[in-house]
């Protein structure tokens, strides 16, 4: 997880921060990671979205959902009254919904949670690492 420039005034204690080479590489091994998840993720929904693969895919997407949803959360919580604030807690919600339930159709599934990572992902600005 990386915190935003804006967020650091707001940061709490336990919020890491790029400190070193090391944990700029961790980060930029996990946005990697999170970036390769939702990618696979459409490509399957399109070719293969029932395989196990595509089952264990899910859980990683569900994984990264309630790992991003936080600071997602805490960015939108730090956006002025307007719109923009509107839209981005509303992602949180939806994405924490589409986590607990996206259907039974697997590959409407997978683009639901696909999707939902990109969009925390890059409120939380972790895409934009790779």
């Amino acid at each position: 997880m990386t915190v935003l420039a804006h967020e650091m005034a707001a940061a709490p204690v336990e919020v890491p921060t790029v400190t070193s080479a090391d944990q700029e590489t961790v980060i930029a091994s996990a946005a990697a990671a999170v970036a390769g998840d939702v990618e696979a993720a459409l490509t399957l929904a399109d070719h293969h979205p029932a395989g196990e693969a595509s089952v264990r895919l899910r859980e990683r997407l569900r994984g990264h959902i309630h790992t991003l949803a936080v600071p997602a959360e805490r960015y939108a919580d730090l956006l002025p009254e307007s719109r923009e604030k509107d839209i981005a807690a509303s992602t949180v919600r939806f994405a924490r919904k589409v986590a607990r339930d996206c259907g039974s159709d697997p590959a409407i599934a997978l683009r639901l949670l696909a999707k939902s990572v990109a969009h925390l992902a890059r409120n939380t600005d972790l895409l934009r690492l790779v």
